[in-house]
């Protein structure tokens, strides 16, 4: 119930419905709104001040903080902007976090994978080849190649961002499927990061990536805007 409350009002804030500065109502008032208790009160909100979206200050009352302040990268965080206005706008920004980190993990895979970790990522794309009965099947696999070589580049500071690109594929790879029917138009371009990853080349490894997420960009982000 705690998550359920603080979620409600996550959204409130991350929607822009209540802003930055704004102080929220007094405890017995939002304990009259949400029918909820005080103990259940006070989770959620220790859950909105551990996430940044709120600070209390004593005599001051609790106040919404600014988006610097939020645990943006937080799966929790992301999952409380679905249903923002700038949906376009925020699956933009969350694929150029691909774009800054998925050359480099493609390289750092292609230097420190193991030979099982390589066998996972060419199993992961085989699982991307099969004919997908169901377009979630499709939108996972295509997503599990991904989180395959995050988790080969073997640094811990990548791994954190592995719910962003979970949370980038998941809306951007329904726009593609929509566009192009399948995934068949970029199985090329994956097999070419799996080749230069089982090659050791950290070179055609990160190029590699790049043109998929530059080809991908293009399609989803760029086409509309001409």
């Amino acid at each position: 119930m705690p998550a359920q409350i603080a979620a409600e009002i996550g959204r409130r804030i991350a929607m822009g419905e209540l802003k930055p500065g704004v102080i929220l109502p007094k405890e017995s008032e939002m304990l009259g709104n949400l029918r909820v208790s005080r103990t259940t009160l006070r989770e959620a909100l220790k859950i909105l001040s551990t996430k940044g979206f709120i600070e209390a200050k004593p005599r001051l009352g609790t106040r919404v903080r600014a988006p610097e302040h939020w645990n943006t990268l937080d799966p929790v965080v992301l999952s409380w902007h679905e249903g923002a206005q700038d949906q376009p706008h925020l699956a933009e920004e969350l694929f150029e976090i691909r774009l800054a980190i998925e050359p480099m993990a493609a390289s750092l895979a292609a230097r420190r994978a193991s030979d099982e970790e390589r066998q996972r990522i060419r199993a992961a794309y085989e699982r991307m080849v099969e004919d997908h009965a169901a377009v979630s099947d499709a939108i996972e696999a295509d997503i599990n190649f991904h989180l395959e070589i995050i988790q080969a580049a073997h640094n811990r500071f990548l791994l954190p961002v592995s719910s962003v690109i979970r949370t980038a594929l998941t809306i951007s790879i329904p726009r593609t499927l929509r566009t192009f029917g399948g995934l068949q138009h970029s199985l090329k371009m994956h097999e070419a990061i799996v080749e230069a990853i089982e090659a050791r080349d950290q070179s055609a490894a990160a190029t590699a990536a790049e043109t998929l997420l530059n080809a991908t960009y293009q399609r989803n982000f760029q086409a509309g805007k001409r």
